[in-house]
């Protein structure tokens, strides 16, 4: 587990938020108090519905998309348990109609 301090979310739906940290801006699941563990990091656009959060993040020097089971995923879970991918645009797409995943921004 990565348990990360970090400040100036630059998106947030609780418990989940986007934070800054060491030149990284990471998608964490927020423990309060500034604590966080890490989910994934470099993420551009961020969609979230009741069920899944959809991503598209850079965390290396691909652009990928990948999604998070938010009925499942907590705070003792670890960074990858509950978040899948990383998946190309046309993989995503399916995946997206097959499980009713949100919309990102780019693919309105």
């Amino acid at each position: 587990m990565l348990f990360i301090a970090g400040c100036s979310p630059s998106w947030k739906e609780s418990p989940y938020e986007v934070y800054y940290i060491d030149g990284t801006n990471t998608l964490g699941y927020s423990l309060g108090g500034g604590g966080f563990i890490s989910r994934l990091d470099e993420p551009k656009l961020i969609s979230s519905n009741s069920k899944y959060i959809s991503v598209y993040a850079c965390p290396t020097s691909t652009c990928s998309y990948f999604y998070i089971d938010k009925v499942n995923d907590h705070q003792f879970a670890e960074h990858n348990e509950f978040v899948f991918g990383p998946f190309t645009k046309r993989q995503f797409s399916h995946l997206k109609h097959k499980l009713g995943l949100p919309l990102l921004k780019d693919e309105s």
